[in-house]
């Protein structure tokens, strides 16, 4: 287990939304293995496309107002994933690029789950 755990304060309250983010969380501690990169990131891409559509999905039947700005943060996510995927193809550069991609994914999650996912909690009661 790598040093990025779940901490109960990242609950949405959602406990298949929570089991997607404990999914990200066991990604990123994947990332302390060179070796691992281009699965991290393959299962990156199924990730996003699983889990945002889901809570966009949850979000738009909760009636949930600020779904247009929450998909515009996931949308920002994609294009940093497909232009972090073609880096990292580049033999030059797949090797520091590992460290920076686990330290975006860390921060993004976080401030992600405690700023914008803790927002629309009280709309999945």
């Amino acid at each position: 287990m790598g040093d990025f755990i779940w901490r109960p304060e990242y609950s949405v309250g959602d406990e298949h939304l929570d089991e997607q983010h404990r999914g990200l969380i066991e990604l990123i501690d994947m990332l302390e293995d060179q070796s691992h990169m281009d699965e991290v990131l393959g299962r990156l891409e199924i990730y996003i496309d699983e889990h945002f559509r889901d809570e966009e999905g949850m979000l738009a039947n909760a009636d949930y107002p600020d779904l247009a700005a929450h998909k515009r943060q996931h949308k920002a996510f994609e294009e940093w994933l497909a232009v972090s995927r073609r880096a990292f193809r580049e033999p030059e550069v797949s090797s520091m690029l590992r460290e920076s991609i686990r330290a975006y994914l860390k921060s993004w999650l976080v401030n992600h789950i405690m700023v914008s996912d803790k927002d629309y909690a009280s709309w999945l009661d």
